[in-house]
């Protein structure tokens, strides 16, 4: 005899059955065939899809997703190589993403489009430095010549005149360099570097200012922006022209108009040299002491300091560096019953510009020098 099943309403009975996870879940087990009726329980009860396994959704390609997200960042390249990943795995393997890959391949191909049109509409203006082949201002402030106005100074390297690059400045703050003069070459087919570069030498020569031009060659490197091909196909033939000084002290502390400026070939008198004569320019020739001259040269020297000592205090300090000299040479026997001392100094408009050296000198009593009164150092 078997034991019904309580009923429904039975008191302790769950109200509702109680859901387990899936992977609890185990078969009905089969009545036994010998049941009354003839019937197995499994009749009864339907069977599950997937006994004690659930059912899981594919997830999609990972590699499909970072495709897509950097082709719509703009990233072409990496979206690119994202997406081929992706759609290699999905045949291999199997899974979803193949839209989002495609997607990705997609945004690249409309960011490497837009980029193309860019380039061809506004390439120059883009990849072009200004109107050369440079940018025209560097992060750190130095600038293309082309980039300054006549009259502006600014300094240059001195031993790599292929530098294009000048750091701009005050022209009555230390500087080496000025720009002269703009100018434009001739129209016509492109030149070529060599014979663009002489072209532009000759027209700067000509553009030089006559109080620099007969010592440009020792004292001043000219220097000159040139337009590059594509710049000079585009209609742009100007050109800049610069002094770089490139002197002893290679300063110049105001415009190069208004600059004292001693000639490089022409070298500093040393002492023992006889000189035919004096000028303030440093033109004297050096003569044989032998032969009649005006002056010959004590002693030479520089004088110290930033600030002019104003002309009396000066002379005052000059005439006791020389006496002191004097002393050095001649002992207690100078022959100043032959001789007279003088000297040369600067004044305050040549300290302004760096000059600093100082002559001492003697000059002939009653008369031209016509001996050695001063033995060469």
């Amino acid at each position: 005899m078997t034991t019904p099943p309580p009923p429904d309403d039975a008191p302790g009975t769950p109200a509702s059955p109680v859901w387990a996870p899936p992977d609890t879940l185990t078969p009905e087990p089969k009545a036994p065939s010998g049941m009354p009726g003839g019937a197995s329980s499994t009749a009864a009860v339907p069977p599950s899809p997937v006994a004690g396994v659930a059912s899981v959704r594919a997830r999609s390609n990972r590699f499909a997703i970072i495709a897509l997200v950097t082709g719509a960042l703009g990233l072409a390249l990496f979206a690119i190589a994202f997406a081929v990943i992706a759609l290699v795995q999905i045949r291999r393997r199997g899974g979803r993403g193949r839209g989002l890959a495609l997607g990705g391949l997609g945004a690249s191909a409309a960011w490497l489009a837009a980029a193309a049109i860019t380039v061809a509409l506004f390439g120059d203006s883009l990849f072009s430095a200004g109107d050369g082949g440079s940018a025209p201002r560097r992060p750190d402030g130095y600038v293309l010549p082309s980039t300054l106005k006549v009259g502006d100074c600014f300094t240059a390297q001195t031993h790599d005149s292929a530098d294009p690059y000048v750091y701009p400045s005050p022209c009555n703050n230390p500087h080496n360099g000025e720009v002269i003069a703009e100018a434009a070459l001739p129209a016509g087919p492109f030149p070529g570097v060599q014979r663009l570069t002489a072209q532009a030498a000759a027209l700067c020569k000509e553009r030089t200012p006559g109080n620099v031009k007969k010592i440009i060659d020792a004292d001043f490197d000219p220097r000159a922006e040139v337009p590059e091909r594509k710049d000079w196909e585009r209609g742009k033939r100007d050109v800049t022209c610069m002094l770089v000084y490139v002197g002893e002290d290679n300063t110049l502390t105001a415009p190069i108009v208004r600059a004292f400026i001693v000639p490089k070939y022409v070298t500093a008198y040393e002492q023992g040299d006889c000189l035919e004569k004096w000028d303030e320019y440093m033109n004297s020739p050096v003569v044989e002491c032998t032969l009649p001259h005006q002056f010959q040269v004590l002693s030479a020297y520089k004088l110290q300091g930033r600030m002019y000592p104003g002309s009396k205090r000066l002379e005052e300090m000059v005439i006791a560096d020389c006496a002191k000299r004097a002393v050095d040479i001649w002992g207690s026997d100078p022959p100043l019953d032959r001789v007279d001392p003088t000297f040369s100094a600067p004044n305050e408009r040549s300290w302004e510009f760096g000059d600093r050296d100082v002559y001492c000198l003697i000059t002939g009593r009653h008369g031209p020098l016509k001996r050695s009164f001063v033995p060469k150092k």
